[in-house]
């Protein structure tokens, strides 16, 4: 039995069959294992069936098939070996699912012995014993001691990088666990509760944004979603609250079908539904934008679909730009100017020249109809407010004038328009950061045009690489010079104005570097303390911000001292908290992977930092695929358009594999290579197969090769010469690792058929697309890698296993057997 190859199989099942169509597949497939005496496979099946019932909830055949798995491991004398303890703790998954948990409990306890007996702390079976063991100590309301697995486990997974599900998981469970303390612990005064839940959502924040930067594929987004539903419900954020359980319920269906788990999250959305609603008659808001989108919601919406039907679709409308509200951290203080009811209208400029003034007036006269209904009109600032006409913030607004107003430079719409919204480098650099923020700020509610959304997701993609490195290397260097050079010599000069300064301007940048490395634009300075607590990364820089804030002046820790510039005075709490902040900074850094260092004297990165963004060879492997992505869309099949023209994960990954393999030099000439095409409206791509079709398709290849650039006898010669060096590199990997070959094309060009296209074939209508420029820099390339004694089909190949998350071309072998 080809064991690998029935897990394939079921895996993709799921979506496609019943839950018992699954399930009676499984239970054939164990039944030949035991007929075949293939133990081992019987092994690996009946872990999965223990899941599967497990996540159906099926209890009595789940505890069937937990003793047959272990009666069956003892009759093949695997006890206290690693994959026993591995099985043992599906057992133990299954136990505590199914209410067993003494059972349970006992089954982790012998699975730590026997890790802790076989391997070395560190290694990655210790994260998922402690994941799940934390969920046990969850089902037995011993909150703390789920915190305390789930810490060790946390510092298990973020010892590997590309584990990024394992992280997503172990933060959700953990923020699960920090919610549960934070609202059941009844000691605990509001202060500390409220520090727990902040660290609760920081945890899901970062647990959600691993999932969707993985795709949003993994069958755990599901319960990432329901906690953060759980989180928002807890503190009456009913509205956003069923948008995540919502979403939620999607994934687990998708994944699993209608179970338990999904009728709990149902009836948790739907009590978040009534209570939404129950909110919004009662007009009580916790916030400007809640007001003002239940405003459109029950008099705007309508207004436009009766006044202006025929433009209803054409509409965008939201709330977004200027203002507290706009970013959310409105509060009784914001009340006291602008801060009306209402909402903006966004239209193409056509739409606005017809409609404009009419749309403004009529928007205007519903919001003095009905603005009482949203506010206590007692309130002495009502009446101040009522004067709508002298707000500049909402109403109606042309989609190019606003974005030119809200970005502070000059747009041409219909060139911003062909490059596909992208702003270009220089105008990246032009726009201040607090712009930025504005922009892609608060929420829209209708955009059907889709034209207003579009420029807006552009520029919440953040900026370019090299002006995102560029932007963090000066925030560093800013942050460094005030807080660990300049504030020490002031003090030391008893020169405390200046030194006070410094402080500021230290506090004001190590924020910015947390914006900056949370690829999140910086809101004005007086809300950048208000929105670190919404980062990412970096979250944790508000507490010791808001000591050095309130910390007396450090004078008397620099009496009768000797300034150094080499030694820090860890008298002044001052330098000891910056310090503090520059190994917060420093471990995000290295975390990823923009510098790999321990000084923390932090202007010793920029340099480095900004060598890096002027010759940043990741950021031109996204260019170049990006560029080759565009080009292959627009490829025309004869037989109507492939499947892998809609596959954009795996074009990526298999094309970053082969340029992570090449120089800079070489990367640059293709790319350029690709830009001229582009240039005359010539498609790469498309004469790449048009190419591989001599051996594929000799008949429809001696109809078009007229008309593909010549290629002389001279230059033909070279290119044989090249593919022969590559085809043995080839033929010698796939016999050292026949396991990863047989998921890769054949090699030869007489395997070719219409329907397979060898490698040797592919490279040849690859090569034959090259420039001469690139083709040269590429037949170097080809030399050095031979004269090095290196194999290039094993690089690329093992570029390929690490970005499928293996950690090697030879763990994948190992792991595909």
């Amino acid at each position: 039995m080809d064991i690998n190859q029935v897990l394939i199989e079921y895996d993709q099942m799921f979506g496609k069959y019943s839950l018992q169509e699954i399930e009676n597949f499984l239970t054939v497939k164990i039944k030949e294992a035991y007929e075949q005496k293939e133990y081992f496979a019987a092994v690996t099946l009946l872990n999965e069936i223990m899941g599967f019932c497990r996540d159906t909830g099926q209890k009595e055949k789940g505890i069937g098939y937990c003793e047959q798995v272990i009666q069956l491991m003892k009759e093949l004398q695997l006890e206290k070996t690693v994959e026993y303890a591995t099985t043992l703790l599906n057992v133990a998954n299954a136990y505590r699912a199914f209410g067993r948990l003494e059972q349970s409990m006992k089954n982790y306890q012998y699975v730590e012995k026997i890790y802790t007996n076989q391997l070395p702390f560190g290694s990655f079976h210790y994260a998922s014993l402690y994941n799940n063991w934390s969920l046990l100590y969850q089902e037995m309301g011993d909150f703390r001691g789920a915190e305390k697995m789930l810490q060790k486990a946390l510092q298990v997974v973020d010892q590997y990088p590309e584990a990024i599900i394992e992280q997503a998981t172990t933060r959700t469970n953990l923020a699960v666990t920090l919610l549960r303390i934070s609202c059941e612990e009844n000691d605990k005064s509001e202060e500390e509760s409220q520090q727990i839940y902040n660290r609760a959502m920081d945890y899901l924040r970062q647990a959600l944004d691993r999932y969707e930067k993985d795709g949003g594929q993994n069958f755990h987004y599901s319960a990432a979603l329901s906690a953060m539903g759980d989180a928002l419900y807890m503190k009456e954020n009913y509205r956003e609250s069923v948008q995540y359980y919502n979403k939620a319920m999607k994934e687990l269906e998708r994944h699993v079908g209608k179970t338990d788990a999904y009728r709990r999250i149902e009836q948790n959305y739907k009590d978040a539904c009534k209570k939404s609603e129950e909110l919004l008659n009662r007009k009580q808001f916790h916030n400007n934008m809640e007001r003002c989108k239940a405003f459109y919601e029950q008099y705007g919406k309508n207004s436009i679909r009766e006044q202006f039907p025929e433009y209803e679709n054409r509409i965008a409308v939201g709330l977004v730009g200027q203002g507290s509200d706009c970013f959310g951290f409105d509060d009784v203080i914001s009340g006291d100017h602008d801060y009306e009811i209402g909402f903006c209208m966004w239209l193409c400029k056509e739409d606005y020249e017809k409609i404009g003034n009419e749309l403004r007036q009529a928007y205007e006269k519903l919001v003095l109809e009905h603005e009482s209904e949203f506010y206590d009109s007692s309130n002495e600032e009502y009446q101040r407010k009522r004067k709508v006409s002298d707000s500049r913030r909402k109403g109606v607004f042309s989609i190019d004038v606003f974005y030119e107003q809200i970005l502070g430079i000059p747009l041409d719409f219909e060139c911003l328009k062909e490059n596909g919204w992208k702003l270009s480098k220089e105008q990246w650099k032009q726009i201040p950061e607090q712009n930025l923020a504005v922009a892609v700020n608060g929420t829209v509610f209708r955009d059907d045009l889709g034209i207003f959304t579009a420029i807006r997701e552009k520029i919440k993609a953040y900026y370019p690489e090299s002006v995102w490195m560029l932007k963090l290397a000066d925030q560093i260097h800013q942050f460094s010079q005030n807080g660990q050079y300049n504030y020490a010599r002031m003090m030391a000069r008893n020169d405390f104005v200046t030194a006070q300064i410094c402080v500021a301007q230290a506090m004001k940048h190590a924020m910015s570097i947390a914006y900056i490395l949370s690829k999140t634009y910086a809101p004005y300075y007086k809300w950048m303390r208000k929105g670190l607590e919404y980062l990412p990364v970096l979250s944790e820089l508000g507490s010791v911000l808001d000591e050095i804030a309130v910390m007396e002046n450090q004078a008397s820790a620099w009496k009768g001292r000797v300034y150094h510039s080499y030694e820090r005075n860890c008298l002044d709490s001052i330098v000891v908290s910056f310090e503090k902040i520059a190994a917060l900074i420093l471990s995000e850094l290295n975390q990823q992977k923009i510098v790999n260092g321990t000084e923390l004297f932090l202007d010793e990165y920029c340099k480095e930092i900004v060598v890096k963004a002027a010759d940043r060879k990741e950021e031109l492997i996204e260019r170049i695929i990006q560029l080759e992505w565009s080009q292959f869309d627009k490829v025309k099949n004869e037989d109507g358009r492939a499947d892998c023209q809609d596959d954009w994960n795996t074009f990526s990954l298999m094309r970053k594999s082969q340029y992570l393999a090449w120089t800079k030099e070489l990367l640059n000439s293709y790319c350029s290579d690709l830009m001229e095409a582009d240039r005359k409206g010539w498609n790469l791509i498309m004469e790449k197969y048009a190419r591989m079709m001599e051996s594929t398709s000799a008949e429809r290849y001696a109809k078009i090769k007229d008309h593909l650039p010549e290629r002389s006898k001279e230059r033909i010669a070279i290119q044989e010469e090249i593919i022969k060096i590559q085809v043995e590199w080839m033929e010698a990997f796939a016999k050292k690792y026949p396991n990863m070959a047989k998921n890769a094309r054949s090699i030869h060009s007489h395997e070719d058929t219409l329907f397979n296209t060898s490698y040797e074939t592919y490279l040849r209508g690859e090569l034959g697309t090259y420039s001469r420029e690139t083709l040269i820099l590429y037949g170097r390339f080809i030399v050095s890698v031979k004269q090095q004694g290196e194999n290039l089909a094993y690089i690329i190949m093992n570029h390929t296993a690490k970005l499928y998350g293996y950690k090697s071309v030879e763990d994948a072998e190992n792991k595909l057997t």
